[in-house]
Formats: C-alpha cells, sequence, structure tokens
C-alpha cells in the first residue's frame, strides 16, 4: 500500500468516516474488515484511494463528485483534473446502481484499468470464504459468480 501518500490516508480518513457502524457479510467492521484489505492491495496510489472509496458512492448518499470534493478537503489539496478524473471514472465504474445489470456492469470495469484493478482486488478479498464462520449456499453461490467474473477481468489484464 502506498502508507505515505497523503491522498491514501485521506482516502482512508474519509472512508472510516463515510462507513462508520457499516459491517461486512462476516460483521466485522467494513472500513477495517474490507476497505483496508482492497486498499492495501494496491499497487499505485490512485488504486489505493479507489480501494478505500470504491464502495461510498455506492452505499452511502453521496454521489462520486461529492466523495471526491470531502477527499480534496480532507487532504486539504487538490487533485491535478487528470487524476480527479482517472479516480471519479474508476469510482463512477465502480458503482454497480451505475449499470443496467451485473454483466454490463463487470463489463464496463473491464474497459477501465483502474476500475478493473481495484475491482479485482475486491474479488479476491470477497472470494476469501475463511473470513466467514458458516458459509451459507447462497455465499457458495456468490462465490462461484466472483470466480467468473474475476476469471473475466484476467482477461484484460496486460
Amino acid at each position: 500500500m502506498q502508507e505515505n501518500n497523503p491522498w491514501c490516508a485521506a482516502a482512508a480518513q474519509l472512508a472510516r468516516q463515510l462507513h462508520t457502524h457499516q459491517t461486512d457479510k462476516a460483521g466485522v467492521d467494513y472500513f477495517e474488515g474490507h476497505l483496508s484489505t482492497v486498499a492495501s492491495m494496491a499497487k499505485t496510489w490512485q488504486a489505493c484511494v479507489v480501494g478505500y472509496l470504491h464502495d461510498a458512492s455506492e452505499d452511502t448518499p453521496h454521489t462520486v463528485n461529492q466523495v471526491v470534493d470531502i477527499l480534496e478537503n480532507t487532504c486539504g489539496a487538490s487533485l491535478s483534473p487528470t487524476d480527479r478524473a482517472y479516480i471519479a471514472t474508476a469510482l463512477t465504474l465502480l458503482n454497480h446502481h451505475n449499470a443496467p445489470d451485473r454483466e454490463t456492469y463487470i463489463q464496463r470495469i473491464a474497459q477501465n484499468a483502474l476500475a478493473r484493478a481495484v475491482k479485482l482486488n475486491d474479488l479476491t478479498h470477497n472470494m476469501d470464504l475463511s473470513r466467514l464462520p458458516n458459509p451459507s449456499p447462497k455465499d457458495l453461490t456468490r462465490l462461484e459468480r466472483y470466480k467468473k467474473e474475476y476469471a473475466y477481468l484476467q482477461l484484460f489484464c496486460p
């Protein structure tokens, strides 16, 4: 992870704030259990930021632009227009509410390197059923879908 990057630190702070009182499927604090894990797999500071914030516009009342604005306020700086667009585009693609169905959602993510990298990290964590004390049949069905999505996204990796 990009621990010393101020944007990653600001994204972590913001994610913790936005996802307060949320838990993952294992009942673990959502920030500690999921978002921190996804962000920790990042290979770039942008992927770290998006890893922390990938569910922000999906799970909170904030739009992507609002999330990026709050990120900049939290960091006390402005992203370059290029970085802002890069991050905002990935966050938009990672919000499944912006796609008509799951297949379209994954296909759109596949076309964007940053969104794809973060989604692969997200799926990696989601496929780890060892974090669930008693995986249900629904969890096993979801795991199979995640495996197919992961394999599909891998096809687009250089």
